[in-house]
């Protein structure tokens, strides 16, 4: 039962996921949430080691949950079932956009998505943040410094890898060994 329930939730998922694997957090959270397939921590700690990880995150995190929730084979079916949408509407899409990339309905309907990709993922991240004190857990002034060097950094399209490896070793620096 917990097979089909991954394969049905992480299908579905991958299907409404617009935006990549960031914009799919939400809708796993409400999935996990649901099901009480985990608690909110080990949520948040397979996201930040997907996050981490080389790979899409929502594939890292489907992994993460579906190994969490019913092992190995709930790893594959979690991960495939998510996959599973994209490689099928891409295939099928392909062909219909490169007809019609010229034809301004189509051009309007995604420049109309951007805007709620933007809030997806935002949303995402304050959510997350709020869920998890992240804010709160802002106490002085080189954490609130490390906050703004890593937005401005991701700004300038810095890797995240780097970001990371970077604000770790200055909270070494700053925090001690």
């Amino acid at each position: 039962m917990v097979s089909f329930q991954l394969f049905i939730e992480f299908f579905i998922i991958g299907l409404f996921g617009f935006g990549g694997g960031y914009a799919m957090i939400p809708l796993m959270e409400q999935a996990v949430r649901e099901h009480q397939w985990l608690t909110h921590q080990q949520f948040t700690d397979i996201i930040a080691i997907a996050g981490s990880a080389p790979g899409p995150i929502a594939t890292n995190s489907a992994l993460f949950i579906g190994y969490q929730t019913s092992g190995i084979g709930g790893a594959v079916i979690a991960a495939g079932s998510n996959l599973l949408p994209s490689l099928i509407l891409v295939l099928l899409l392909i062909k219909l956009i490169a007809r019609h990339s010229q034809t301004k309905m189509l051009n309007r309907g995604l420049y109309g998505i951007h805007p709620v990709i933007t809030a997806l993922i935002l949303y995402a991240g304050i959510r997350m943040g709020v869920q998890n004190e992240l804010f709160s857990n802002l106490k002085d002034y080189p954490q609130y410094f490390i906050l703004i060097m890593a937005m401005f950094l991701l700004h300038k399209k810095v890797s995240p890898v780097w970001v990371i490896g970077l604000s770790g070793m200055l909270g070494i620096l700053i925090y001690g060994f």
